[in-house]
């Protein structure tokens, strides 16, 4: 059973499933009774939730390491996110410009086409699961392309699967298959081959030595585990809103783009809820002393609900003022992947509007909100037999205790694909296609209107009660 907002107070452990529904309600009221809260849970540790204080800490590295960036430890090295100055800003040298945003443009003709497949492969079908069927296989194939970008074709495609199972079922075995993967991408990259973060990685030095196999792969683990999870979660939470308000539709759809609109919807779900410093010698954070030696979890996902800061903080509001949020945190460890974060999203979500409209939630759905680690993710529409549109089944959700989730366990009901539409990005219209009014009623494509339902297949016992389609550790 849930815990209240005030129970959580009392016993706070940013890990308890039975604390994750009234997590950020109970970050509120500690706003206007004690702003840094402390848990004993797990050795202790300090709860930041205002913004100030966090942005404060991120800003200053000297006094808070990011050594174990996880309040539970870290088993490997996850460089550069794991690594204080004077490293840091060598790593974060070599890796920039390979996430660039004018860098990471030669990868868009890749990713439209990535997504169009992607969407192309349950359209005909009527059906889709949003995250098993579209999150998933987008965010996993970009993210495999952009990090083993090689002319081998083969050890690509076993790049994309192997990201997908991972991205799937965050096990070992996954992982470890993708740093073998790695490692066999390095041994190519450093033969030759196009500029990539892979043949940097192979190829570069650090103080006048080249990388050991270690640092190599704990920055491709870093990429992994930061790109598989985040995306993926932002993708959901944006399909949710499109399920369950009529605004949103239109506003992805708008002429000029939705940059300003993104990111709101990233300040509202914070992605990375929260992650670890350590303090480096005696200090205080809002008036509370912290001894060398504390660790501390800045609660990026706390920060940007302070009504300090944010006017309406639980809201969407897509015209208020202009106020830095958190979500790709703050300081010299700021998200590494921010711009191809924005552009899978873009694009993602122009090739879904391209093939359908009029997206809402199935009656009778439940879907509880919540902070925390598991992600229960099905998600889908069909096309209605009486021409009505609909939305079926959004759920979203990630994992691990950086990341915030939120579950959305939907029933069934029966949308519509719209008219031929290619929504734009950076107010570019590709490929020259239509814009269409999403018109209702109308198929994309013949056949569109064919009602099918698309599962995919849970872990054994991770299916919620009542609840069918892709179910695992996100």
């Amino acid at each position: 059973m849930a815990k209240s907002a005030e129970e959580v107070l009392a016993e706070l452990d940013l890990y308890a499933e039975d604390q994750r529904e009234q997590l950020l309600a109970a970050a509120a009221l500690a706003r206007t009774r004690c702003p840094v809260l402390h848990s004993v849970a797990d050795g202790g540790y300090h709860v930041l939730t205002r913004y100030e204080d966090v942005r404060a800490v991120c800003a200053d590295p000297g006094a808070f390491s990011s050594r174990t960036p996880s309040l539970r430890g870290v088993p490997v090295r996850v460089i550069p996110v794991d690594t204080d100055p004077p490293d840091h800003r060598k790593y974060r040298q070599l890796l920039d410009p390979y996430f660039s945003h004018a860098f990471l443009q030669r990868y868009t003709g890749q990713l439209r086409e990535l997504a169009d497949a992607t969407v192309d492969a349950f359209a005909e079908r009527g059906a889709f699961d949003a995250v098993g069927d579209f999150a998933i296989p987008f965010s996993a194939g970009s993210l495999a392309r952009v990090v083993f970008a090689t002319d081998n074709e083969e050890l690509v495609a076993r790049g994309v699967a192997a990201a997908k199972d991972a991205a799937v079922t965050s096990s070992p075995e996954a992982f470890q298959s993708l740093a073998g993967l790695a490692v066999e991408a390095l041994a190519q990259a450093g033969k030759g081959g196009e500029d990539s973060v892979l043949r940097a990685l192979a190829t570069a030095t650090i103080d006048g030595r080249p990388l050991t196999l270690e640092e190599r792969l704990g920055v491709v683990t870093t990429l992994f585990l930061g790109g598989l999870d985040t995306t993926r979660g932002v993708i959901a939470n944006i399909a949710y809103h499109l399920a369950t308000r009529d605004d949103i539709e239109p506003i992805l759809r708008q002429p000029g783009g939705w940059q300003r609109e993104l990111e709101e919807f990233l300040r509202l779900e914070t992605t990375v809820a929260f992650m670890a410093r350590t303090a480096t010698r005696d200090t205080e954070i809002g008036g509370v002393p912290i001894p060398a030696g504390d660790r501390i979890a800045v609660f990026f996902a706390a920060a940007n609900r302070d009504p300090d800061r944010f006017d309406r903080p639980d809201e969407l509001v897509f015209d208020r003022r202009a106020i830095p949020h958190l979500s790709f945190g703050f300081g010299i460890h700021h998200c590494l992947g921010l711009h191809f974060a924005r552009l899978q999203l873009a694009i993602a979500f122009e090739a879904l509007l391209a093939r359908a409209t009029g997206f809402h939630l199935a009656s009778g759905a439940e879907i509880p909100r919540q902070v925390g680690f598991r992600s229960t993710v099905p998600t889908g529409w069909t096309s209605g037999s009486d021409g009505s549109p609909g939305y079926d089944r959004v759920t979203g959700g990630y994992d691990e205790e950086v990341q915030q989730g939120r579950p959305r366990e939907v029933g069934r009901r029966q949308p519509e694909f719209g008219r031929h539409h290619r929504g734009r990005h950076h107010q570019r219209h590709p490929r020259g296609r239509p814009r269409g009014q999403g018109v209702q009623g109308k198929p994309a494509v013949p056949g569109a209107q064919r009602e099918v339902r698309q599962d995919g297949g849970p872990p054994p016992g991770q299916d919620p009660p009542g609840v069918t389609g892709l179910s695992g550790r996100a």
